[in-house]
């Protein structure tokens, strides 16, 4: 009987240290997002889809130590994303590039290949996000326009914190560029690219 007693009282100690190990994990987003100003690119888009590749495809919070292990791609024990990174990129760009009446046709489609903290030292870390970006008509899929973008940018502190600041920094800097890349191929100086009349519905 007494084993039995002491049995339970460690099942229930580890079933105690579980829940207190789940309630531990900070869960992270890329903050607030607010709509471009002067948004242009409104009455071209569509629709904006984000694809990752596989290693990217979980709400884990990813690093890698330049230092100590170049090869490994580590996560945080206890941070996590509140959603798989690409889910969270679409979710920005969608609210900061088609706010307002979308009303176009073309369809841009994001590939992303990074989007990790970089420590080059134990007390120093830096973002990185990647990404390949395909500006496709609406009929036919041709693809109007294509570019890749590589954004870095420091972390104010070497954890998990400073990374998802960092990152969510990166994601509005990437939205910018992005936004003007667009509007630039939709200015008359482009050559044989006008994306406000390539992308009408």
């Amino acid at each position: 009987m007494k084993i039995i007693i002491m049995l339970a009282a460690l099942l229930f100690a580890g079933c105690g240290t579980g829940s207190k190990s789940i309630s531990s994990i900070a869960y992270y987003d890329l903050g607030a997002v607010q709509p471009a100003p002067n948004n242009r690119i409104v009455a071209s888009l569509r629709s904006i889809d984000v694809f990752a590749v596989s290693w990217l495809d979980s709400s884990a919070m990813q690093y890698r130590l330049l230092y100590a292990a170049n090869q490994r791609r580590q996560n945080y024990a206890e941070s996590r994303w509140v959603a798989p990174p690409a889910e969270l990129l679409g979710h920005a760009l969608r609210k900061r590039m088609l706010s307002g009446s979308a009303s176009g046709a073309c369809r841009l489609r994001v590939d992303l290949d990074e989007f990790a903290q970089i420590f080059d030292s134990a007390k120093a870390s830096r973002v990185v996000l990647e990404a390949r970006v395909q500006l496709a008509e609406p009929t036919g899929g041709e693809i109007l326009a294509r570019r890749s973008f590589s954004l870095s940018r420091p972390a104010a502190s070497a954890d998990a914190s400073g990374g998802a600041a960092a990152l969510a920094g990166a994601v509005e800097a990437f939205s910018t560029e992005l936004h003007d890349w667009l509007g630039g191929l939709d200015r008359t100086a482009a050559p044989g690219l006008n994306i406000a009349q390539r992308c009408r519905s």
